[in-house]
């Protein structure tokens, strides 16, 4: 059996797992499959008993590019964090955790090209590193995809229509593993600032929805069989809330904060959106 990443969050713990009660569904593991870390978006994900807290510190480097530029370049320098199975209220008896579970860095490069005033598409390369807290063996992690950004809508209210197609690998070379899929994106998100006098910086908020689909899905890493190449559809709603120029602390541009729910076959998710929803 080909075993994947498991968003660099089960490939240790899944073992320890693998005789609970709580055995994940296969539509579950997807979402977790999926993430491969960076990919499966920061926040706290619980199903079947378990919590999974993902978190994506975005730093990147804009190269230099004249203002009325249509085609720009910039690094992204993602680095991921994991944990199993701990809870914020955790702090207050135990302190933060030791260590961490995951450890992520896919460095990537993307252009951003204005097809129109209104239409971006975004071409990018990732390629990267892993490790899990239980194993000494790094996992090599390569992501190839294509974003398009179409804004649209008029008045106080800025929509946007969000479009990804990603294929992404992962080998581990010491034990001969690897496995990879491919996941088509189709979201659609409505931003709009509260009704509150006064002009400059506003408190706002951002209602989105998307559709995963998975022309081919990886192998699952808690059973023994393919379940076929293709994953179960999976749809996500939610709202997430922050300002119209962004609140900084330090300098550090603060995320945005909200609540998902995902949702499809044999699965039912709650997640806790930080920064971007997509």
């Amino acid at each position: 059996m080909r075993i994947a990443l498991a968003c660099l969050l089960l490939c240790g713990p899944c073992a320890a797992h693998a005789q609970s009660p709580s055995l994940l569904t296969r539509s579950e593991q997807a979402v977790i499959d999926f993430g491969f870390a960076t990919q499966l978006g920061s926040g706290v994900y619980t199903m079947s008993g378990r919590t999974l807290q993902v978190y994506k510190l975005p730093f990147g480097y804009d190269f230099d590019h004249a203002p009325d530029a249509r085609v720009r370049v910039s690094l992204t320098l993602p680095v991921t964090l994991g944990f199993i199975d701990f809870e914020p209220i955790d702090v207050v008896e135990t302190g933060l955790p030791q260590s961490l579970d995951s450890l992520s860095f896919v460095p990537g490069l993307m252009l951003d090209i204005a097809l129109a005033s209104r239409w971006r598409l975004q071409p990018f390369v990732e390629a990267g590193i892993a490790r899990d807290r239980d194993s000494d063996h790094d996992q090599n992690i390569y992501a190839v995809g294509l974003r398009s950004l179409y804004d649209f809508g008029s008045g106080s209210t800025d929509w946007q229509l969000y479009d990804e197609l990603l294929h992404s690998a992962v080998e581990q070379r010491s034990l001969d593993r690897s496995d990879d899929f491919t996941r088509l994106r189709l979201g659609v998100s409505a931003r709009r600032p509260f009704d509150v006098a006064g002009e400059g910086r506003r408190a706002d908020y951002l209602a989105y929805g998307f559709a995963d689909l998975f022309p081919n899905a990886p192998d699952s890493p808690l059973n023994g069989g393919d379940d076929g190449d293709r994953g179960a559809p999976q749809l996500e709603l939610g709202v997430t809330f922050g300002s119209t120029e962004p609140l900084r602390w330090w300098g550090i541009a603060l995320p945005r904060i909200g609540l998902g729910y995902r949702f499809g076959e044999d699965l039912s998710v709650y997640r806790l959106v930080f920064g971007t929803p997509f």
